[in-house]
């Protein structure tokens, strides 16, 4: 857990000298690889390998000889919906996290939370599910700040999403990126997950747009 606290906390410090960096070329590709065959393996993940959307895929160096690697999944998953597998400077998986978005019975987005493949957190978000098209074809708008929406307002502006899918990360992320706890990290360490495969901007923007909790 004191890797995922070090992670988020590390994060918020916008303030300080960037501890996040993109990876690209074969690095990326070695990473992205291993983390197909830990997938593909079952080994300390929930989604099944079909689901990944490995071209979709982040891989970022967050500090500490820490390497995360971020893949989306597809099929029955909503758009937020990915596995984030942080690795140690010799490789070793030191940690998964998943953020399942999913259609419940009542129709509204459920969105699970995972560590090394057991259950974190599950919670309605309390809005109507909508599909992938949707929620791309829906622009990024102003949301009346009430509850977790002036979250949502802000990870709207910083990673360039619609609404919905901002307030859906808003409510599943609530305050766990603002002072990460063995309790809440992992929770953080799922919605960097997120924040690297859909957004446009930063993830340390969006971590900092928790601190309206």
């Amino acid at each position: 857990m004191i890797i995922f606290q070090l992670c988020c906390s590390t994060i918020a410090q916008t303030n300080d000298a960037p501890a996040i960096v993109q990876v690209i070329g074969y690095a990326a590709e070695e990473k992205i690889d291993a983390t197909f065959r830990l997938v593909e393996e079952g080994e300390g993940t929930v989604a099944p390998a079909s689901a990944l959307g490995l071209e979709g895929s982040s891989v970022d160096t967050v500090g500490g000889g820490v390497t995360a690697v971020s893949v989306p999944l597809h099929g029955d998953y909503s758009l937020p919906s990915n596995i984030t597998v942080f690795f140690d400077e010799d490789d070793n998986v030191l940690q998964t996290n998943e953020m399942l978005v999913t259609k419940n019975e009542l129709g509204n987005f459920q969105v699970s939370t995972y560590l090394n493949g057991t259950l974190v957190k599950s919670q309605d978000a309390g809005i109507a599910y909508m599909t992938d098209e949707e929620l791309l074809a829906e622009e990024p708008s102003m949301i009346q700040p009430m509850g977790f929406n002036e979250v949502a307002a802000c990870l709207v502006a910083a990673i360039g999403i619609g609404g919905t899918m901002a307030y859906v990360i808003a409510v599943a992320c609530g305050g766990s990126c603002v002072a990460p706890t063995p309790v809440t990290a992992p929770i953080c360490a799922a919605c960097i997950g997120a924040y690297a495969i859909l957004g446009t901007g930063t993830i340390a923007g969006a971590v900092a747009c928790f601190n309206y909790l």
